[in-house]
């Protein structure tokens, strides 16, 4: 009978211990508040520790010529606890690049993003860092640029020794070939012109805006601007399943690494350590699919939490939540916003009809999208 007594509590106690355990590994991240870097650029291991033990989130600040930089760190990614120098030296900055290089002589471990915050505004969508060397200039990595009235550049620092350059990449929607192959070509022949709709085609049966309408639609739309696509009304939409194109995709929530003062407590869980969500990919759509449908299937195969309501007065779908981030988690201006080809649409995700090569990113504004370069409403 005692040994039963004593098997009994032994087991309760393993039970206890089991649970405490599963416990702190829940632990949900808490947001710690920022660090300033020391002139030496030296963080110590017990820092990290600390972060690493807590499940604590923070960002690491300094300054280089006049130049602020930040390093987010999410405990969660920490493996190995050491002193690092988290120093950089930026020796350049204009509106063709910014030069930096690590102070550090080894590597981290794990890859934090570096936030470089400008002292203008790039007119670009997104930067390319580059590792330049006296005889090589590789590159590494892409960066967005986010930021209301400077940019803000943001990249996952896979490579923490060395020299680098940023440079702002060519405006997409001016540089990207969306010469289709004979096969890839739509029989826009059979196609039901919309009566709401303008005349000129875009050879993938949509139709372009002339630019005259100076008044809105009768689902509130602004007026769409000259040579881009004109919404195509979801009753009206037809997909054919038998013929397929391909998009680039993807999702992402950088702006919210620079707000994290803003965010929700309950909500640091669902912000990536590197702000992807859905790294930008090659994806397949149906003939006739708009940006909503692919959304939709995209979090569906992926796993990713999206919630989305229906807005009669739009005539569209109306994006709530992607990853558990919502409108308003991170500030009174913050939510989603979609980008076609560098252009944020006026109109709902739902009425905009794909079109072969096009490339597609739904990114979290902070800021009414004046930090990611769009001004139009949130929610796609």
């Amino acid at each position: 009978m005692k040994k039963r007594i004593l098997c009994f509590l032994l087991c309760t106690l393993m039970i206890f211990a089991l649970s405490a355990c599963q416990n702190l590994s829940l632990k949900p991240a808490e947001l710690q508040s920022s660090i300033p870097i020391p002139e030496d650029g030296v963080i110590s291991d017990s820092v990290f520790g600390q972060l690493k033990e807590q499940n604590k989130v923070t960002t690491f600040v300094g300054e280089s010529n006049g130049f602020r930089y930040e390093w987010t760190v999410f405990g969660s990614d920490i493996d190995e606890t050491k002193d690092l120098n988290l120093g950089i030296e930026i020796t350049s900055g204009n509106s063709k690049k910014i030069a930096f290089h690590y102070l550090s002589g080894e590597d981290f471990g794990f890859s934090p993003v570096l936030s470089i915050y400008l002292n203008e505004k790039w007119e670009a969508e997104s930067a390319t860092v580059y590792e330049v060397s006296e005889t090589d200039r590789t590159p590494k990595c892409s960066a967005s640029v986010t930021g209301s009235d400077k940019s803000i550049l943001n990249f996952s620092a896979v490579a923490q020794t060395g020299y680098f350059e940023i440079t702002p990449d060519i405006t997409q929607n001016t540089e990207i070939d969306k010469t289709e192959t004979s096969s890839e070509k739509q029989d826009t022949s059979s196609v039901e012109a919309d009566p709401y709709l303008s005349g000129v085609t875009d050879g993938g049966g949509r139709v372009l805006s002339e630019g005259k309408d100076t008044e809105q639609d009768k689902y509130k739309t602004d007026p769409v601007p000259e040579g881009k696509p004109m919404p195509v009304e979801p009753e009206n939409q037809t997909v054919n399943d038998k013929k397929t194109y391909t998009c680039t995709f993807s999702i992402e929530c950088s702006t919210i690494l620079n707000n994290l003062k803003d965010l929700e407590p309950d909500k640091m869980d669902a912000v990536p350590s590197n702000g992807i969500i859905f790294a930008s990919q090659t994806v397949t759509f149906y003939e006739g699919e708009s940006v909503y449908d692919v959304l939709q299937r995209i979090c569906k195969e992926n796993g990713i939490q999206m919630e989305a309501s229906w807005t009669p007065i739009y005539n569209s779908a109306y994006v709530e939540g992607i990853h558990n981030l919502y409108e308003f988690d991170c500030g009174s201006g913050s939510g989603w916003m979609y980008r076609v080809d560098g252009w944020y649409p006026n109109y709902g995700c739902s009425r905009y009809q794909l079109k072969q090569g096009e490339v597609v990113e739904w990114r979290y504004t902070c800021d009414l999208g004046k930090d990611i370069g769009g001004g139009y409403a949130i929610g796609g």
